[in-house]
C-alpha cells in the first residue's frame, strides 16, 4: 500500500464525536496482542467487540459490518484445517479480514489465500484502511451495512449517512444539505447503482411528472455536487448518464 493510500485511510482531523459508527467483531485466542488494532479501530469510529472463541464471534458477527479473525496463533495444519472448515461454513455472507503471519502464506490453503489477508503486526492505521475498503467494496451485505435497513446509518465511500437525523457526514464533519439535496442523494443511493432518469427523480422527489424543459433536477444535482466536492467530469459520487439522468459513481 502506498503512502498516498495510507493518507486517505487515516482519519481526518479529530472531532469530539463520531456521527455514525460501524460494528467490527474481532476473534482472537490471544486478544492481548491486538490492543493496537482495537485502539485504532475505535479511534476510527468503529464499535469493536472482541471474542476469544470462534463460534461465539461468528454468531455475533451476523449483525456486524466486518469480522476480523486472528489466525496468527494457529500453528498446526490440523488446527488451520478445522478453522478453515468452520469459517467457510459460517462467514460466506460476512465481510471478513484474516490476520496472518507472513510465514503462514506458503502453507495456507488456496481458499484461505483468496480471502482478504493482512500480515500482522501491520503499520499504524493500516487496519483502518483495510476495514474501510472491505466494507465499501464487499458484495457480501452484512445487515449493519444495508442502506435499506430502516434508519440505520450507512456508508458510501467516505460519506456517512444517518437516515434517522437526515444528515450526511465526511470525516466527522456534517455536510449541510437542503432537504431536496438530501432526498436526491438518498434516492440515488437506494437505486443500488441503477440509472435514474430526470423524470424518475421529478416524480419521486417533486411529486410531478412534468418535465416541460425545466432544468430543476440538473440545478439541484449541480448544487449537491458542489457541496460534496464532486466534479461532473471526473465523478466520485454522482455520475451523469448523457441523455438519460444520473447514477452513483463506481
Amino acid at each position: 500500500m502506498s503512502s498516498e493510500e495510507m493518507k486517505v485511510a487515516e482519519p481526518g482531523p479529530q472531532s469530539d464525536f463520531c456521527p455514525v459508527t460501524q460494528r467490527v467483531i474481532v476473534v482472537s485466542p490471544l486478544p492481548r496482542g491486538l490492543h493496537e488494532l482495537v485502539r485504532d479501530l475505535s479511534d476510527g469510529c468503529f464499535d469493536v467487540m472482541v471474542f476469544h472463541h470462534l463460534e461465539q464471534g461468528i454468531r455475533n458477527a451476523q449483525s456486524a459490518d466486518l469480522l476480523i479473525l486472528d489466525l496468527t496463533a494457529y500453528r498446526e495444519q490440523e488446527e488451520e484445517a478445522a478453522l478453515k472448515t468452520l469459517m467457510m461454513q459460517h462467514t460466506e455472507e460476512i465481510p471478513t479480514l484474516l490476520l496472518i503471519k507472513e510465514c503462514m502464506l506458503p502453507r495456507m490453503d488456496e481458499r484461505l489465500r483468496q480471502q482478504e489477508l493482512l500480515v500482522w503486526p501491520a503499520r499504524p492505521q493500516e487496519v483502518i484502511y483495510h476495514a474501510q475498503r472491505i466494507i465499501r467494496t464487499s458484495t457480501k451485505k452484512a445487515p449493519a451495512s444495508l442502506l435499506m435497513s430502516g434508519t440505520s446509518p450507512a456508508i458510501y465511500k467516505d460519506l456517512w449517512i444517518d437516515r434517522k437525523k437526515m444528515s450526511v457526514y465526511r470525516n466527522g464533519a456534517r455536510i449541510e444539505l437542503t432537504k431536496t439535496e438530501y432526498d436526491l442523494l438518498l434516492k440515488l443511493l437506494l437505486s443500488d447503482g441503477a440509472v435514474l432518469s430526470r423524470e424518475d427523480l421529478l416524480s419521486d422527489i417533486w411529486d410531478t411528472s412534468f418535465l416541460g424543459g425545466s432544468n430543476v433536477v440538473d440545478v439541484h444535482i449541480k448544487s449537491l455536487r458542489r457541496k460534496l466536492g464532486d466534479r461532473a467530469s471526473n465523478p466520485t459520487y454522482i455520475a451523469t448518464v448523457r441523455g438519460v439522468g444520473y447514477r452513483m459513481a463506481d
